[in-house]
């Protein structure tokens, strides 16, 4: 009967620390109703709460059990360091951006750049359901990435 379906949800959810009767504390992703509100999730009609655990294992807990709920705030990513960081060329360091050893050679530098590229390249992660700041970063990295390969070893 309650059995996770095998296709993506796309369902509006939210990180919620729910204590439940027996005082243990769990920190789980909640299943919003269509108005986004936790309030109105846990005051609905539904007899349990949809809840995806850290560890990506979809359950439901009855709301008989759940004796709190607090949305827990996650912090936003804060690109005005790092962008300051890529602008300011006297403290850059290219190796450090490729992850080499100063003096690597140019066959060491070339894989290095085709290794970060594939890891942080904006093509590669423009198809997953990621949050935009994800791929705000991405596309930062690939700039300082190819700036460093252009320093020492373009």
């Amino acid at each position: 009967m309650f059995e996770p379906s095998s296709k993506p949800v796309n369902a509006n959810r939210a990180l919620v620390a729910l204590t439940l009767a027996d005082g243990t504390i769990s920190n789980v992703s909640v299943r919003l109703p269509m108005t986004n509100k936790l309030a109105d999730a846990l005051n609905n009609a539904d007899q349990f709460l949809d809840v995806v655990t850290s560890d990506g294992a979809q359950m439901f807990i009855s709301k008989a059990e759940v004796k709190r709920a607090c949305l827990v705030d996650v912090p936003k990513a804060n690109h005005l360091n790092f962008n300051r960081r890529s602008a300011d060329r006297a403290t850059f360091d290219p190796f450090a951006v490729l992850k080499l050893k100063a003096g690597a050679s140019a066959d060491e530098i070339r894989q290095a750049y085709h290794r970060m590229t594939r890891t942080y390249h904006p093509d590669r992660l423009s198809g997953l359901d990621l949050p935009e700041e994800v791929h705000e970063y991405a596309r930062a990295m690939q700039v300082r990435i190819n700036l460093a390969y252009e320093q020492i070893g373009g």
